[in-house]
């Protein structure tokens, strides 16, 4: 049976690296939502979309696998930062800033998603 990103033709250097990085990103979103009190569904939903699609390429990486793991972990830091200092900074000007790059670094992933 075909895995579901065989049709994706024009996949960049690696589908695995693209997805770790997606699903860190979400893992932090969700993290961030569970602060606030609250549940983001859409970034469980994606997490666990991403989780899929990871482990349907994960085998044919050209990625090694602990610096799959090391991407996966960097983005969901880098993305935890960003949500960080939206929801804590005391600048309005940063928190605003960084709401706003925490959406951009979401908008490859959300791409990927039809």
């Amino acid at each position: 049976m075909p895995r579901p990103v065989a049709a994706l033709t024009d996949h960049g250097p690696d589908l695995a690296s693209t997805f770790a990085r997606c699903l860190g990103r979400y893992s932090a979103q969700i993290e961030d939502a569970w602060y606030a009190q609250g549940a983001d569904i859409t970034a469980q939903e994606r997490r666990h979309l991403f989780t899929r699609l990871f482990e349907s390429v994960r085998q044919d990486a050209t990625t090694p696998p602990e610096q799959l793991l090391h991407l996966q972990i960097e983005a969901k830091f880098a993305q935890a930062r960003l949500l960080t200092i939206a929801r804590f900074h005391d600048d309005p000007g940063r928190k605003t800033a960084a709401m706003a790059q925490a959406r951009l670094a979401l908008r490859p992933c959300d791409a990927l998603v039809f």
